[in-house]
């Protein structure tokens, strides 16, 4: 059974968790296609990060094995089972015909299959008016403000008095109405990034005016961070679900007709949307409380150094190497996907829902870094 080449330094999650494909080496077979189909298990699936040949916004990439339009799901083997030795092994899981046109996976290796796990966004799936009723309650506290800015993981923070105090939306089911109103409400464009930042109605952008949440780039993956669990990765899988889900993947039709057109984060040219987490996070500064001789005291640093340990995120996705004799002998191997957007924005939520945590663990606060006391700052330096 193939095993995984090479691990890369993934940062706050495991590398089997946040897969999909990218370029190098061309496109792949049966990559660029805008079909899909929706599964009752939402599983990790191969997907195409190469836009170059029309695709590259996450959809699934078929089997080449077989031409009836089967995914390819991802395989993890943390205890060696298949791989003996090979700890946080990766591999391909082919579908197998099991009758004339129905395929299933080989009951041996579901033990393998990842399951993604969406937790309380699961709340994406409630009646519409319960929707509704969140992006009222939000909306209405936005447009009532004098002021509008946002806290240190891109949350919108509000205030009705001048500026004196600021109110953070936190709530998850008000932020998620605040994204799926976002990235759908786009005054007839097609889905993509940065088209549909472009047309959003005039509603809204009061709050993304001048000196609002345009400065600095803020954009709605901090929304879809506040609705997830402090402490569930978001992955490309699930954000993709996710958006699948909310409308901002455009489902049409159903069986055998069913299309799924994936929001547009890249094109033919390469990404549309590009996250930099150390331009994001390097000049946010904050002050937080740790424990030291068994009394509290503060401690700082930048958003990039206190969660991220000033590493940055890799770029990086996975390719299936085809090897002979067959498909059992195929393995994962790392490559670039520097040309997709899609895996840039999840991302940036889930850089986004880990800055959350950790000012939820360790009540951290946004401070100017002229509040940084002289002495933390040659600690620091």
């Amino acid at each position: 059974m193939p095993h995984q080449a090479g691990k890369p330094d993934w940062t706050g999650g495991n590398p089997g968790l946040n897969p999909g494909n990218g370029g190098g080496g061309g496109q792949p077979t049966g990559a660029g296609t805008k079909k899909g189909e929706l599964f009752g298990d939402q599983l990790v699936l191969y997907r195409d990060l190469d836009p170059t040949g029309g695709g590259g916004n996450g959809e699934p990439i078929l089997d080449p094995y077989n031409d009836e339009g089967q995914p390819i799901a991802i395989g993890y083997d943390p205890d060696g089972l298949v791989q003996p030795g090979a700890l946080d092994s990766l591999f391909p899981i082919y579908f197998t015909e099991v009758a004339e046109g129905d395929y299933e996976i080989d009951p041996l290796l579901l033990p393998f299959v990842q399951d993604v796990e969406l937790e309380r966004a699961n709340v994406a799936r409630a009646p519409e008016k319960v929707a509704e009723k969140a992006l009222d309650a939000a909306l209405t506290n936005v447009l009532t403000a004098d002021e509008i800015k946002t806290d240190p993981a891109g949350r919108i923070m509000y205030s009705q008095d001048g500026g004196e105090t600021f109110t953070t939306i936190d709530a998850p089911l008000e932020n998620l109405a605040l994204y799926q109103y976002l990235m759908t409400n786009s005054n007839g464009s097609t889905g993509a990034w940065p088209d549909v930042t472009e047309n959003w109605d005039d509603v809204f952008k009061s709050l993304l005016g001048e000196g609002g949440l345009t400065d600095p780039d803020w954009d709605p993956s901090s929304l879809l961070a506040a609705a997830w669990s402090k402490s569930g990765e978001i992955t490309l899988d699930a954000m993709i679900y996710e958006n699948t889900t909310l409308g901002v993947n455009k489902v049409t039709g159903s069986g055998e007709t069913l299309n799924i057109d994936y929001f547009d984060f890249s094109d033919p040219t390469g990404e549309l949307y590009d996250y930099d987490r150390a331009g994001t996070y390097s000049d946010t500064w904050l002050r937080w409380v740790v424990i030291e001789d068994g009394a509290p005291v503060f401690a700082y640093g930048t958003v990039f150094d206190a969660v991220f340990d000033e590493v940055d995120w890799e770029d990086v996705t996975l390719s299936i190497q085809q090897n002979d004799p067959g498909p059992e002998d195929d393995e994962f191997i790392y490559v670039a996907a520097t040309t997709s957007g899609v895996n840039d924005f999840a991302q940036s939520a889930d850089d986004a829902r880990a800055v959350i945590e950790f000012m939820h663990t360790f009540s951290a606060v946004e401070i100017d870094a002229g509040e940084v006391p002289v002495d933390a700052l040659a600690i620091i330096g």
